[in-house]
């Protein structure tokens, strides 16, 4: 399902309005964009840059989890 506004990302409009979890590529999606527009200076080719392990990276994975299933997973 296409969100209404491009400020919400399709990825979490389908999860919630489906009320299922996210699949590994929506979740990657969401944590590059919410990365990259994070911060002006970073440039969309930055996220694929990160070490899998990097705080950044890891950070924004929970943040994108976090999102797309409505409550922290451990």
């Amino acid at each position: 399902m296409p969100s209404a506004t491009v400020l919400i990302p399709d990825e979490i409009v389908d999860c919630v309005a489906a009320g299922r979890s996210p699949t590994v590529s929506e979740l990657v999606q969401l944590a590059a964009r919410m990365w990259v527009e994070g911060a002006p200076d970073r440039s969309a080719f930055s996220w694929g840059c990160l070490k899998p392990s990097s705080a950044d990276r890891v950070m924004a994975l929970r943040c994108a989890s976090l999102a797309l299933n409505g409550s922290a997973i451990d």
